[in-house]
This record gives C-alpha cells, sequence and structure tokens, in this order.
C-alpha cells in the first residue's frame, strides 16, 4: 500500500512513523508548505510537495493521511477520494457540519473508506472505562468530568474562528468518546476565552453537556497550559468511581472506589500504542473490505457537538441537540 502524508507537523511526523512500519506500507510522498519540516522525510524515501493538492494529483497513492490544519480536511478529503484513494483524516473531520457531510458523501460516491482520527478509542484506559460503564460496573452514571490539556499551540490553532480551538482540536477527542460511550447528548452550555474573538494566544473552554438518561458532563479542553500534555477522566456512577489520569498513570491504572472500598485496576502498557493501533485497524480495513470502526459516518455526532459547544461559546447560552 503506498501512502502519501498531507502535513510534515508534529500529527503529520507522528503518522508517517506508525504508518511506516506497518508490514507492506510505503509511505511514498509528504507535502508540506515548509520545506525544512517536510525535508526530514526525503531521506525516508519520501517525495516531496510544497502542495498537497500536487502530492494527491501526481504521486497517485492508494491511501492519503490528512494531518493539516483542520479548515484544508475537507477539501483535501474529497479530492484525494475523488481520485479514488482511501483516506484517514485527523480529527477533528472538518471545521463545519456540512464540510463533515461533504467527505461522507464523496467516500460513498467513490467507494473508499474515510477513517477519521479518534485516537481515544483505540487507548486502553478509555476502552476500559467504555467497558466498565457499558457492562453496568459502575452502576447508573451521574457525573463524568474530563481534562484534556496542552500547551504552546501552534500559530494556525491560534485563529479560532478558522481551527475551532479548544472545542476542535482537544474537547472533540472527548465528545466522541462520550457519545460512544453514553449514546448522544441532547443539550451543551460552554464558555471560554474565544467569545466574540477572530485569535486567541492561547485557547481555554469549559463544556457542560447533559445526555438523555440524565447524566451530566462536564469538560475541560485547556491550550494554555505551562506543563506537558496531559489527559484525564473521572466517572461517578451509583456503583462507583472511576478515575485515570496520564500524569500519574506510567501503567494504564484506573481507581474504582466501590461501597466495598477502593479498587485499583492496574494492566501493563498495551503491546501497541494506540497510534499504531488505530493505523493498522485503518489499513485492516481497507485491506480486507471492511469497516473501519471510526467511518466519516461514527466520527459526524462528535463533529456536531464541537459545532454546538463552539456556537454555545460564541452565544452565551445552551444549545439544544
Amino acid at each position: 500500500m503506498k501512502v502519501a502524508i498531507c502535513g510534515a507537523g508534529e500529527m503529520g511526523a507522528r503518522h508517517f512513523e506508525t504508518f511506516a512500519a506497518l508490514e507492506g506500507v510505503e509511505v511514498v510522498a509528504v507535502s508540506d508548505p515548509d520545506s525544512k519540516k517536510a525535508g526530514r522525510f526525503a531521506a525516508r524515501g519520501a517525495k516531496l510537495y510544497a502542495k498537497s493538492e500536487e502530492m494527491i494529483d501526481d504521486a497517485r497513492p492508494d491511501c492519503v493521511v490528512i494531518a493539516t490544519p483542520t479548515s484544508s480536511h475537507a477539501a483535501l478529503a474529497v479530492r484525494a477520494l475523488a481520485r479514488g484513494c482511501d483516506v484517514f483524516c485527523e480529527k477533528p473531520m472538518a471545521r463545519t457540519v456540512a464540510e463533515g457531510a461533504s467527505m461522507v458523501k464523496a467516500a460513498s460516491s467513490a467507494k473508499k473508506t474515510l477513517g477519521i482520527g479518534y485516537v481515544l478509542r483505540f487507548h486502553d484506559a478509555y476502552r476500559l472505562a467504555r467497558s466498565l460503564v457499558t457492562g453496568g460496573r459502575l452502576g447508573q452514571i451521574g457525573t463524568v468530568r474530563t481534562s484534556r490539556c496542552a500547551g504552546s499551540p501552534a500559530e494556525w490553532l491560534k485563529d479560532v474562528e478558522a481551527g475551532g480551538g479548544a472545542a476542535f482540536e482537544l474537547l472533540t477527542h472527548d465528545l466522541d468518546w462520550l457519545t460512544w460511550t453514553l449514546g448522544p447528548a441532547r443539550r451543551i452550555f460552554a464558555r471560554g476565552l474565544a467569545k466574540g474573538q477572530k485569535t486567541v494566544q492561547r485557547d481555554y473552554t469549559l463544556a457542560v453537556l447533559c445526555f438523555a438518561d440524565g447524566t451530566v458532563a462536564h469538560l475541560e479542553g485547556s491550550l494554555a497550559e505551562a506543563g506537558e500534555f496531559y489527559a484525564s477522566y473521572e466517572i461517578a456512577g451509583d456503583g462507583g468511581l472511576l478515575a485515570y489520569d496520564s500524569r500519574r498513570a506510567t501503567v494504564l491504572e484506573a481507581r474504582l472506589v466501590t461501597p466495598e472500598g477502593l479498587q485499583t485496576i492496574s494492566e501493563a502498557p498495551q503491546a501497541e500504542r494506540p497510534f499504531a493501533r488505530q493505523a493498522r485497524a485503518f489499513v485492516d480495513a481497507v485491506r480486507n473490505g471492511t469497516p473501519y470502526e471510526v467511518s466519516g459516518e461514527v466520527a459526524m455526532p462528535a463533529l456536531a457537538l464541537a459545532a454546538a459547544v463552539y456556537e454555545s461559546v460564541q452565544s452565551g447560552r445552551p444549545v439544544e441537540l
């Protein structure tokens, strides 16, 4: 399988490594307007392009991986699908619901696979939490709290109007995991530093989601941290409390508090890292002609929720879904 990667930044580099490590996969081309970033991959055998559109047309890859700023996702995906390529697109899927729908339509018309990079579905800490929730181990869920915090955002992320800020860059992960685990949300209210702004140096967003079964989720997304990236969750039900924090977990470790006492759930680190597991699942789906777990259709609810969070931040009012 010949793969071409749009974008040579942090995520493009990560996808280069994960896809190139798979048996039978060759990364043949990388595009980025920054020749210094893209130049890192020339020694690895990738042909370099300044423009992603030219690469898609010229390199003739089997699969295109999109790891560019959010505002470019839809146009690049539709172009690649029209050229007969399968597409793996980093989250968020697109900047608007209409753009996302155009990607889904293009994949359907081309009869090609469109996968979206919601990597929490391949992360053991989040798979464990979903298993415990859906299996009834925590009883009836009352509240969920998630945090996803990072610092030093790339320049393009400071344009919140074009990129969607923390709602699209960070909260989108937790929005996807929550709908996968709890089902559809009914109401959203959010506050953030992006209110009334086209650009912000560091965005921060808090959102509250109400679900059909009465569960309330509190989400924190920060692009204003001074330290390292971290993510955490706390899930409270009438049968127990489950908590995870990436800053403390050198192995997969979650704390389950039940009426019988405290239980620590620990496992060895997963044998395959989440991004590698995600890439393998996508390639296997393409090769086998089977549905990919996080298709464009599956990713649409998280896109709609991210758009609703952004709308609530800007309007200062709740959004009914």
